[in-house]
């Protein structure tokens, strides 16, 4: 079955992370935080995935009139600084348009369901 999927990917710094690939190739959005071993980042994976409809989006535009979008967990705690929450995932590229990248976030959203989808079914969300 084709659809979106979760890569796993390596940054500079060593840390592992992951991006949302869709079915023709195109990154879709990319993990905010890297994560120090596999099995932090299958637990960012799993609360990403449970936690899903509870994600706050902002979108923003950047010094050069790109707009992107960034994906929020809901606040675990009640400490000052903490109503924003934990920002997970960001849009894999700028876009020229406002709606472009609010249609951005709709994929991203398909493409999590898809793989949570996935993940009940094989038990594995790479």
């Amino acid at each position: 079955m084709s659809g979106p999927r979760l890569v796993p990917v390596r940054g500079a710094d060593g840390r592992a992370g992951w991006s949302l690939v869709a079915a023709n190739g195109r990154r879709l959005a990319t993990a905010v935080r890297g994560y120090r071993s596999e099995p932090e980042l299958a637990s960012g994976v799993a609360e990403l995935l449970a936690e899903r409809a509870a994600l706050r989006f902002v979108l923003s535009q950047s010094e050069d009139r790109q707009w992107t979008w960034t994906a929020y967990l809901p606040a675990r705690s009640t400490r000052a600084g903490a109503a924003g929450g934990e920002a997970v995932a960001r849009s894999a590229r700028g876009y020229l348009r406002r709606d472009q990248c609010r249609q951005s976030v709709t994929g991203f959203l398909q493409g999590v369901e898809h793989v949570r989808r996935m993940w009940r079914t094989s038990g594995n969300p790479w």
